[in-house]
């Protein structure tokens, strides 16, 4: 039965590698929900972008008009660090998705380890199985009177 030393070690990197694969998976929701919340923004800027464009033209008294635009400024503002948010959360996908790979990468390294190890194992058990198959045969052999016929027939 072979039995690979280093089995623990591989086993933990394997749940670590799922624990990455969950936080990369986190990583990448909150990037999207970052991302449309910046892009609510810009669609409620770019409205009352609109609305103020619209009122300019119209007899909307000042105060409405700088109501308006200071509406839109600060949208602007509020665009400008969700897009902020949504840059660091794609470095956080792309931090963790570089440190899932190196986890991946070092689990496969174990595993094709494990693989050459259980082949080599296997061939030895192989070896020693044609070695007693040959030790067997070679006894029958050895044992043999000369009137004994290989045949099994009459002589």
């Amino acid at each position: 039965m072979f039995k690979f030393p280093l089995q623990r070690l591989l086993d933990l990197r394997a749940k670590r590698e799922q624990e990455l694969a969950r936080q990369l998976a986190a990583a990448q929701g909150e990037a999207l929900r970052v991302t449309e919340v910046r892009d609510a923004l810009r669609d409620l800027q770019a409205e009352s972008a609109v609305r103020l464009a619209a009122l300019s033209h119209t007899s909307a008294s000042v105060g409405e008009l700088v109501s308006l635009g200071y509406t839109v400024t600060q949208m602007g503002e509020r665009v400008e660090t969700a897009s902020d948010a949504v840059t660091a959360a794609e470095a956080v996908v792309t931090k963790q998705g570089a440190v899932l790979t190196d986890a991946v990468r070092d689990r496969r390294v174990l595993d094709r380890l494990r693989d050459r190890r259980e082949d080599e194992h296997r061939a030895v058990e192989q070896q020693k199985e044609r070695d007693a198959m040959d030790a067997v045969a070679l006894g029958r052999f050895t044992r043999r009177t000369p009137n004994d016929n290989p045949t099994g027939g009459p002589q």
